[in-house]
């Protein structure tokens, strides 16, 4: 869980997404999203389960999440949402 952690800790995950005129993203991006970009960016499983959004994503630009990996430790990950 350490060795995950220190892996994913204040690292920045680049998602894609696709918005209208007016800038706000069809749909929004979940941590299921979150999860499978951690995973090919980063190299670690993470459950989808275990992160926590911010605050909903629904338009561009950087979001905080925290992924949990149980046993009291926790990383905090950065969300960029670009077109």
């Amino acid at each position: 869980a350490l060795d995950a952690a220190a892996a994913v800790k204040e690292k920045t995950v680049k998602i894609a997404g696709a918005a209208g005129k007016n800038g706000k993203l069809f749909g929004s991006i979940t941590s299921a999203e979150v999860a499978a970009e951690i995973r090919k960016q980063l190299g670690v499983e993470v459950d989808k389960k275990k992160i926590a959004l911010e605050s909903e994503i629904k338009s561009f630009g950087t979001f905080t999440a925290e992924v949990k990996f149980g046993y009291g430790v926790s990383a905090k990950v950065y969300v960029l949402v670009a077109g």
